[in-house]
């Protein structure tokens, strides 16, 4: 399971300063399952796009005060959730897309070129080798791309949430 935990230290540790960051966080859609005066635990709606908020790659938060510090500590499923996306879907597309057009191509050109499957000069296995093989290779760079996007998604969350704690211990309260 991938965790975070940040904290930020107050002069003023009332519970204005957890109100602050608890407004930011269900005003992204994150649901209060349980409060008191010095805690909050939430769950967030999940990370479904790169295009987000990144504070949605938190699934659970748990804010605390603690004397004069407000501490953060998040579950990042949405994270984790959006990297096996990134890993997974460009390998199942170009596989996919090789099987199509494998299957599918080996008939139409078999029946063209009267040799059953595939094409005179690779027929049967050779021929399905190859469709995947050419199906595969415009999605190559995703592959290499999706684990640098991978931590680009986790540096953001993890910024997102330090920013939310700092931001919420240094606005001005009033009386």
């Amino acid at each position: 399971m991938n965790t975070f935990s940040t904290s930020a230290v107050t002069t003023k540790p009332t519970e204005d300063v957890l109100q602050a960051a608890l407004m930011t966080l269900t005003n992204n859609g994150f649901a209060i399952v349980k409060r008191d005066g010095k805690s909050v635990d939430l769950t967030g709606p999940g990370l479904n796009s790169t295009r987000q908020n990144p504070l949605l790659g938190a699934s659970r938060v748990h804010l605390e005060l603690h004397g004069h510090e407000l501490s953060l500590d998040a579950e990042l499923d949405g994270v984790e959730t959006m990297r096996r996306f990134l890993m997974r879907f460009p390998f199942m597309l170009g596989l996919g897309l090789g099987l199509f057009f494998g299957v599918f191509g080996g008939i139409v050109f078999g029946r063209q070129f009267g040799v059953g499957f595939g094409v005179p000069w690779a027929q049967g296995l050779t021929w399905m080798l190859f469709a995947i093989g050419g199906a595969m290779l415009p999605v190559i760079p995703s592959l290499l791309l999706s684990p640098m996007m991978s931590k680009m998604i986790r540096t953001r969350t993890h910024n997102a949430l330090t920013t939310l704690v700092k931001n919420a211990v240094q606005l001005p309260r009033t009386a």
